[in-house]
């Protein structure tokens, strides 16, 4: 079935936000079947799931629909698209959603994106973010270059932060207001990290997050209550490996950035 009639049990799930998981492998078994066409009409596009009331194969379970949130350009092409293109988009959500009793896709259905804005205003976010963090990281290097060593530490901790922060608005449209996550938030950015990306250790970036915030203001301002400066807490050893964590984290953003841009 394709389309029928159906009755939302609540609002749509959606999968992640900008090129969710689901959408970039979905493009890629399109290119594997050589429809760019189709492909074009999905890159920028979101993903979710629709419980409806009708009954599936399993005992008391319902069908779901797979869910395409397409910008309003999009949307509109991508409603013209014949049924036998939508049975393609179909068959390689099914295999992304093999059926089970916890879910069976029956569909497809087309939505418009209502925040479009939204995500193009986080987007433009996030990049100004990530050059942020970039000109920190030269900051810090310049001052690690001058024994300025806790302003160092401290260039090397905000490209930290403003890297990691630019990771959870691409990937959940959210980011923590605080020097540094907790793990519950980290854990839904990890839940969202392409396959593709898993190299980069995107679980470590949250330990060197978590260790260097617990420095945001001793390298600041020192430690007033034992008399001590910044100046004299910090040396080269310690603004090296904050220059080797900025480092790893800036990279691994960055190539997160491209990759949502362009994952195929």
């Amino acid at each position: 079935m394709l389309q029928g009639q159906i009755l939302p049990m609540g609002g749509p799930k959606t999968n992640g936000k900008y090129m969710d998981k689901v959408i970039i492998n979905l493009i890629r078994k399109l290119k594997g079947k050589n429809r760019q066409d189709l492909v074009d009409l999905l890159v920028g596009c979101r993903s979710g799931t629709e419980e409806t009331t009708n009954y599936g194969s399993y005992f008391n379970r319902f069908i779901s629909g797979f869910i395409i949130f397409a910008p309003i350009k999009k949307y509109q092409e991508l409603q013209k698209i014949s049924d036998k293109d939508r049975g393609i988009i179909l068959e390689c959500a099914l295999e992304l959603y093999p059926k089970s009793e916890e879910l069976e896709i029956g569909f497809i259905n087309i939505k418009s994106l209502q925040d479009e804005n939204k995500i193009s205003e986080n987007k433009a976010l996030a990049d100004s973010w990530l050059k942020r963090a970039k000109n920190k990281l030269d900051d810090g290097k310049q001052s690690l270059e001058k024994w300025q060593y806790s302003e160092a530490i401290s260039s090397f901790q905000e490209c930290i932060e403003l890297s990691l922060k630019a990771v959870s608005l691409l990937l959940l449209d959210k980011y923590s207001k605080d020097h540094k996550f907790d793990e519950k938030e980290f854990r839904e950015v990890l839940n969202e990290i392409p396959y593709a990306l898993e190299n980069l250790e995107f679980h470590k970036l949250y330990l060197y997050s978590r260790f260097w915030s617990n420095f945001y203001t001793t390298a600041k301002y020192g430690l007033e209550n034992l008399g001590k400066g910044a100046e004299k807490l910090f040396g080269k050893e310690e603004s090296e490996l904050a220059q080797k964590h900025a480092d790893k984290c800036y990279f691994a953003s960055k190539q997160l950035e491209n990759y949502l841009q362009n994952p195929w």
